[in-house]
């Protein structure tokens, strides 16, 4: 009898972990995830794109996922990062998709408007910096401000756990953020 409470107890916790585990990632990850069969359309005319010196690129653009068993759609935004890393001397690509839920947008379109597009032209006193900073599920967005400086970096998550070592950050881009906002109105409808 011991035993096999004991059993059930253990079975329940891996459940549990596993289903807040689940609960972190985006309604459209689960959607494509769950489905047998998925087709997914993306719209390139609707893009934003982020570029480093480096070469790296991250890019917002609306998707529609369809399951084709049982013809149910979800519109997102997916975020598609290609980024280098180097460690020791050696350099790796790496390649990442994550998404947005369209509620999530809407909260990214307020976060910008309110917290971004008024401060793009801040400055900050000597030793002294701003951080702006949306989380959804799947991304975390960062705008930044030190002295003169302002810097984007953009992190994509699993499981709701930030990827720290591989990330995207641009300076020389962040004139580019009216785009985004322009795009994600798009993709809203607004």
């Amino acid at each position: 009898m011991r035993s096999s409470t004991t059993v059930f107890f253990l079975f329940m916790c891996i459940f549990s972990f596993a289903q807040e585990k689940e609960n972190l990632n985006s309604t459209t990850r689960k959607f494509i995830s769950s489905a047998d069969f998925t087709q997914v359309n993306k719209d390139w005319n609707v893009t934003a794109d982020f570029r480093s010196g480096l070469g790296e690129q991250v890019s917002f653009f609306p998707v529609e996922a369809i399951n084709l068993k049982t013809n149910q759609k979800m519109k997102s935004i997916q975020v598609n990062m290609n980024v280098k890393t180097d460690f020791m001397g050696k350099s790796k690509e790496y390649f990442k998709t994550s998404w947005l839920d369209l509620d999530e947008v809407e909260e990214f379109i307020q976060f910008i408007e309110q917290y971004v597009i008024p401060n793009l032209k801040d400055k900050t006193e000597s030793k002294q910096s701003i951080n702006y900073i949306f989380n959804s599920k799947e991304i975390s967005f960062n705008f930044y401000i030190e002295k003169n400086t302002r810097r984007i970096s953009i992190y994509l998550k699993d499981y709701g756990v930030i990827d720290n070592e591989r990330y995207f950050w641009t300076e020389s881009q962040v004139n580019k953020i009216p785009e985004l906002l322009d795009i994600l109105k798009k993709i809203n409808g607004k």
